[in-house]
């Protein structure tokens, strides 16, 4: 839920907005878009925006060429209205003149001659599909992206929000985004978990996270003046929540003593008067009264500080074996014959282009496709997970508790869904349908841990996170004593686990 947001995003704009899963960071975008109007409070926009969503709704019978031809309706529609300012002129008619500079104007701002160039070359250089008659439906989720990001680049909007951007790009895409983005004369505001383009583009960062007056924070200075401000903010925060969390035991304990004093400590030793102890009561009920009054008022203002991931402990001995496969292919989807043999702590990086068969590989590693050649083995006593790139279909009336329950019901003594600190006790009696991509992600990420995995298959594991979480899990992948094969174009994984052995596939 958003509450007393207040930005700007100029026409040089370098924005960031950055939090938790669930805070509001998609919602913001669409607000600023116009695709969604707030509860309260006004947006005022000037000029164009474009928009790239993580989901993309596709209308029945659409094809890349429609997309495409949508995307440069407004280039073309300024062409053909400088030609009729253009015939206007020659004919010497009225206002002829201030016609053509306003619609020579127009496309010019909109570069309007090179736009379906600009978003040609956007369609090679994302990997995306380039037939202009191919269904829109017939492509994979991550086909359908990379095709609406190129019409977006490719569109000369005066400012872009952004939406999980590097989502299903390959290394190649994801380099041609950045520059595309650095380059982008106009605004920008990015949603992203991507550490790589966010240090390479963001100025300013909008954090909705939490914080002791309930707005959201801006930090200046780039990703590391980000990274500083909201260390020492969380620093600040951790240490007040201690402080009145401290003072609100020393108060309990006060009360627990004057009680106590009340009860049995006043009372004289034996064989004085009754009188003694007549007199010393009304003075320990009042203190008690006035402890009970000051703990009774004193409130804790700081919130709870947040979740952290937490992976679960497993009895794992190195060295046993885990993993093994022989010569599998799958045609056209992983054409060169693998083999690989992984135990117990063993750590796999597996890259290449999109199409190069990585998620293919991982699929039948798990068990859930057949290879046309080649044999796997998985030890008996290995417990494998695989965390896709996408959340699976599930029934979006549930809540997340029910839909853990419905995938953990079978297990031998499952993980709680509280144990891995991926979802907060609210978030799990949501309908899934009302959660963010994100934390739908964390989610599935909590499914696949229930297990207790001694093998964990990631294919793009950092996928719709927050970058804190991006993190912590990058942490936790490198310590786990499990086994883990992570397949990822994430360029900052990739940095942060360069040790690790490389399996490189081609296209």
């Amino acid at each position: 839920m958003l509450t007393d947001v207040s930005v700007t995003v100029s026409a040089r704009s370098r924005l960031a907005i950055v939090g938790e899963n669930g805070r509001g960071k998609t919602t913001l975008l669409h607000v600023l878009a116009g695709l969604l109007d707030p509860d309260s409070g006004s947006v005022s926009r000037v000029g164009t925006v474009g928009i790239a969503e993580q989901n993309i709704t596709v209308r029945a019978g659409e094809t890349v060429g429609d997309l495409v031809a949508e995307t440069i309706e407004p280039a073309k529609r300024a062409l053909r209205d400088l030609d009729a300012a253009t015939l206007l002129l020659t004919e010497d008619a009225p206002g002829a003149d201030d016609a053509y500079a306003a619609a020579l104007d127009a496309a010019t701002r909109l570069d309007a001659w090179d736009a379906e160039r600009r978003v040609d070359i956007a369609l090679a250089a994302l990997n995306a599909c380039t037939d202009r008659s191919h269904p829109l439906s017939t492509l994979s989720v991550g086909q359908r992206y990379r095709v609406r990001l190129a019409c977006l680049l490719g569109a000369s909007d005066d400012i872009l929000l952004l939406d999980e951007p590097t989502n299903h790009l390959d290394r190649a895409g994801l380099d041609f985004l950045t520059d595309r983005l650095r380059a982008h004369p106009g605004g920008l505001a990015v949603v992203s978990h991507d550490r790589a383009l966010l240090r390479a583009v963001a100025e300013e960062f909008l954090d909705l996270d939490p914080s002791p007056d309930g707005r959201p924070q801006l930090f200046a200075g780039g990703y590391a003046g980000w990274q500083e401000g909201r260390r020492r903010a969380r620093d600040r925060w951790e240490s007040d929540y201690e402080e009145q969390l401290a003072e609100r035991a020393r108060l309990r304990e006060a009360v627990d003593g004057a009680r106590d004093r009340l009860s049995t400590g006043w009372r004289p030793d034996k064989g004085h008067g009754k009188h003694q102890r007549q007199s010393r009561a009304p003075g320990l009920v009042q203190m008690l009264k006035r402890r009970q009054s000051d703990l009774d008022a004193h409130t804790i203002t700081v919130p709870e500080p947040p979740l952290r991931l937490r992976f679960p402990e497993l009895p794992v001995r190195r060295g046993t074996p885990a993993l093994r496969c022989e010569g599998i292919t799958v045609p056209g989807r992983l054409n060169t014959p693998i083999d690989l043999t992984l135990e117990a702590g063993n750590r796999l990086l597996i890259t290449g282009p999109n199409g190069a068969g990585k998620s293919t590989l991982l699929t039948v590693l798990v068990g859930a496709l057949t290879p046309a050649t080649g044999t796997v083995h998985q030890h008996s006593s290995a417990r494998i997970a695989l965390l896709g790139q996408e959340v699976p279909d599930w029934d979006l009336t549930a809540t997340a508790h029910d839909i853990y329950e419905q995938h953990t019901r079978h297990l031998d003594n499952p993980l709680p869904l509280n144990a891995t600190g991926l979802l907060e006790k609210q978030t799990s009696r949501t309908p899934v349908g009302r959660l963010s991509q994100g934390q739908q992600r964390r989610l599935h990420l909590a499914i696949e841990l229930a297990a207790r995995p001694t093998v964990l298959l990631c294919d793009e594991p950092t996928n719709h996170l927050s970058t804190t979480l991006v993190d912590d899990l990058t942490t936790a992948l490198s310590t786990t004593p499990a086994t883990v094969v992570v397949a990822t174009h994430d360029r900052r994984m990739l940095s942060d686990l360069t040790d690790w052995p490389r399996l490189t596939l081609s296209a």
